[in-house]
């Protein structure tokens, strides 16, 4: 058997830095862990769970045994269950909050402190997180898309009914984002929020009846009001 020897010996710095390292490891993950308790204490303590504002972020509904969240996606929940439990959502959307820097989930790639950045804010405005325990993450795609919208006003489009665009046909709303130096000639450049179903479907009896009956998924999107 042959048996190959590194040409490049180790510094004896790099023995010790890893020593230390597997020292301090335990020592770090349970500091984060008695943090995390303290938080979901005083998040239970304030009932942050079933307030409306945390029902609001998750878009949940009561129901007859408890509450179900409208949204579909399992991307957007961060508890096994949290579609129906918003008490182990919270719980498990702040224990993702300590993911390390280069840890991202499925939403868009990002961490989950930027990825649920509404619940993040929320959350702090109640618990206010100890950044030396909880160090706040950047944020650069969400900061780049923030300054792209400007935001300064919302405004409620109702579309008038156009028979070639069966979704106006159905009552199609949706929220303009106004800038703050936009004008009655530019406000056609502003961005608008928009709710709707995902087809593309060109049968128009089968588009009305999925369309009465919810036989579409439906999805959020941002794009130029024009």
């Amino acid at each position: 058997m042959i048996h190959f020897k590194s040409v490049y010996p180790r510094h004896p710095l790099y023995s010790c830095c890893t020593v230390l390292l597997l020292f301090l490891a335990p020592s770090l993950y349970a500091a984060e862990s008695a943090y995390l308790y303290t938080l979901l204490n005083a998040a239970s303590a304030q009932r942050l769970a079933g307030q409306r504002e945390w029902h609001i972020l998750l878009h949940y509904q009561a129901v007859e045994n408890g509450y179900v969240s409208e949204v579909d996606d399992p991307r957007f929940f961060n508890a096994p269950f949290g579609k129906t439990n918003p008490q182990a959502e919270l719980a498990a959307t702040l224990k993702a909050f300590f993911a390390s820097p280069k840890t991202t989930n499925d939403v868009q790639n990002q961490h989950p402190q930027c990825a649920f950045i509404a619940r993040y804010h929320w959350l702090n405005q109640h618990l206010r997180f100890d950044p030396q325990r909880l160090a706040p993450q950047a944020c650069p795609r969400f900061d780049d898309w923030l300054a792209e919208l400007q935001p300064a006003g919302l405004s409620l489009i109702f579309p008038a009914a156009y028979l070639n665009n069966p979704s106006s046909m159905f009552g199609h709303t949706l929220l303009r984002i106004d800038q703050a130096n936009q004008t009655e000639k530019t406000r056609i450049l502003a961005y608008a929020l928009n709710y709707a179903a995902a087809t593309d479907e060109t049968n128009g009896l089968v588009f009305a009846v999925k369309g009465i009956t919810g036989g579409y998924p439906g999805l959020f999107s941002i794009m130029p009001y024009y």
